[in-house]
């Protein structure tokens, strides 16, 4: 049977069980040092937390340090990686192959990150002999690529991102941030210069002016059936930087749709376990997103950015029909999109103008997204609402306008028992004698997983007191061990009559099967003295260079010199940013269709950079100038 893994980012322990409570089979999140998000750490107490309650549902923690790493940091690494081991965390998310110089203990999984640009067929080989179980995929894939992996290394699993922000240059080899701002996306520190507004050029010619390398947000979640077929097992989500509302969301939408997807296939099954019930309505238009495409992954390459704003301003609600100003409020009517009701709190957003046409900031040249919150829905109709505003709020007849904050839904999130997730388990309480008026008591317990356990209690039988009643028993083996536990199901077998125990011992024997239970949730700390053997004589790196910049340490290059791959000092002739989407094709013309793609150019912050197109691979590349 495939085990399905749904992959949920978070931030920190709070997200990460917001998102478990959701119906995660596996969490991804980054410790102390060393990960791609280098704003998202956490300290050691709270992944070891995080593993104590992920593992209750057999919820599997990933932890990241997919970074390349210098020299010095490799000891600190080393540190990490047995800490880790020892409290429990199941995989590893791993970049610079110098980790592969270090002791990893067989109890972590080693999972490549999409950092490591696994883009051929002989990359994905490479990382199979060193050990690598799980690949995460580069988010450019098509279901065709896919595929292709999956009949070249069927052992190894198979990871996408099925939903969150998509980077347009591909992933381990982009340069920009660090060109730009020195700071290295491989470093966890990418400045996201591709949400920043550009100016197109051609021949020295405005051709475009925007946000024209921000992409939208990725969804799969009509693609999770093809997914599936193509060989992914595990589904990721994006947003180690996101906040509860989103994650929890975002983890219930495709949470529910792989639910579904299993419902007609047998042969498929969710990795961890647990029922989930949620008490809100997940909808993925009502958080964070810059509107949706599933355009990489089906290789449809029309509309993939938002080139109006990188900013997240919600599902259209209505257009303005007319403001009033009384010296302290503004008064907004507006004509509804669809059926909806407004609240107070509700966070609106709309397109102003630009500032000035001919200023040298090229956002100040071009639309900007405003917003404001509703003070008071002062009427809210079928077709119209007029909604109270404080301060003063200039509004054009027929402005179209945004919900980026909708109260209700976020209050739904909010709420205690937003989503609970529960562990079903059987009981069995049997009378048995042993010798004339001896007796045992035992209860006996089965879980999901089918794990048995059992406590019992020897007593004598005593013709005075009276037998404990079935009601009786039951109300109090009823009793919960936690809230994330539930009796589904109790039987009676043997000889109940002759139970005269007190209630307050068949209480304690509870007490004690279930805490036996559930203690046997804490992580076996298994091979925790076996480690892998790399033997790094039989791999060859499938390249003959590699960019002196992603090799940071002695004994990557130790690895990369054992291949024949010789690192080159590529700063200053090597491109900054390669990328499946090309702005000559979405604002020229290609030359497949018979356009001309030379002398393209593309100014970021002040900087100038040459746009080259590789139509032979249909990838459009960005040079730093040399004017």
């Amino acid at each position: 049977m495939e085990k399905l893994e749904l992959l949920a980012p978070a931030k920190n322990y709070e997200t990460a069980v917001s998102a478990i409570l959701c119906g995660a089979d596996a969490i991804f999140i980054g410790g102390p040092a060393f990960g791609a998000r280098v704003d998202a750490s956490n300290q050691l107490e709270e992944i070891k937390k995080l593993v104590k309650f992920a593992h209750l549902f057999k919820v599997k923690v990933h932890v990241t340090l997919n970074t390349l790493l210098y020299d010095k940091e490799l000891v600190d690494a080393q540190e990490l990686i047995n800490a880790y081991a020892k409290m429990g965390v199941d995989a590893l998310i791993i970049q610079d192959l110098g980790l592969f110089s270090l002791k990893i203990p067989k109890s972590l999984e080693l999972h490549a990150s999409t950092q490591c640009c696994i883009d051929t067929v002989e990359k994905l080989k490479f990382y199979e002999k060193l050990g690598i179980t799980q690949v995460v995929l580069p988010r450019e894939f098509t279901l065709e690529q896919i595929k292709a992996f999956k009949e070249a290394c069927p052992k190894i699993r198979l990871e996408a991102f099925v939903m969150g922000a998509l980077c347009v240059g591909v992933s381990g080899i982009c340069m920009i941030s660090e060109e730009l701002c020195h700071r290295s996306a491989n470093r966890g520190c990418c400045a996201q210069i591709c949400r920043l507004p550009m100016q197109l050029c051609h021949k020295g010619r405005e051709v475009k002016r925007g946000y024209l390398l921000s992409l939208k947000d990725n969804n799969q979640e009509h693609n999770l059936s093809k997914l599936i077929e193509a060989g992914v097992s595990s589904f990721k989500i994006e947003g180690r930087l996101k906040d509860e509302s989103y994650v929890a969301n975002a983890t219930a939408t495709f949470s529910q749709k792989l639910d579904s997807i299993i419902k007609t296939n047998q042969n498929l099954s969710r990795q961890s376990f647990g029922k989930t019930e949620l008490n809100f309505k997940a909808d993925l238009s009502k958080t964070f997103n810059r509107t949706f495409t599933d355009g990489l992954l089906t290789d449809n390459k029309d509309k993939l950015v938002n080139d109006r704003t990188p900013k997240f301003i919600g599902p259209m609600v209505g257009k303005v029909i007319k403001t009033s100003f009384n010296g302290k409020n503004t008064e907004v009517t507006l004509k509804k999109a669809s059926k909806l009701n407004f609240a107070n709190g509700d966070g609106l957003t709309y397109f102003s103008p630009p500032q000035d046409l001919h200023a040298q900031k090229i956002e100040n040249t071009i639309e900007s997204v405003q917003g404001f919150r509703c003070n008071n829905v002062l009427s809210d109709l079928e077709n119209t609402a007029t909604l109270q505003v404080y301060g003063k709020v200039r509004l054009a007849q027929g402005t179209v306008l945004y919900r980026n904050v909708d109260i209700k839904f976020e209050e739904s999130l909010k709420q205690k028992n937003f989503a609970l997730r529960t562990i079903f388990y059987k009981l069995k309480l049997e009378v048995t004698n042993l010798k004339d008026d001896d007796y045992r008591c035992t209860l006996s317990l089965i879980d999901e997983y089918q794990h048995k356990f059992e406590s019992s209690l020897d007593f004598t039988f005593d013709a005075s007191q009276s037998p404990l009643i079935e009601d009786k028993i039951a109300s109090t083996l009823s009793k919960k061990g936690s809230i994330y536990t539930r009796l589904e199901k109790l039987t009676f077998k043997g000889e109940l009559e002759k139970l005269t125990l007190k209630i307050s011992q068949v209480n304690a024997l509870r007490k004690e099967l279930l805490t036996k239970w559930l203690e046997s949730f804490e992580t076996p700390l298994n091979k925790l003295d076996e480690y892998y053997q790399f033997d790094l004589t039989k791999v060859n790196y499938p390249c003959k260079t590699i960019d002196k910049r992603l090799v940071l340490n002695a004994q990557a290059l130790k690895i990369y010199e054992m291949s024949a791959c010789k690192v080159e000092d590529q700063t200053e002739h090597n491109c900054v940013l390669t990328s499946k989407y090309c702005l000559v094709r979405q604002y020229g013309k290609c030359s497949k269709e018979g356009g001309k793609v030379s002398d393209y150019s593309l100014v970021i912050g002040g900087k100038t950079f040459n746009v080259v197109c590789d139509c032979k691979n249909c990838r459009m590349k960005l040079f730093k100038s040399k004017k």
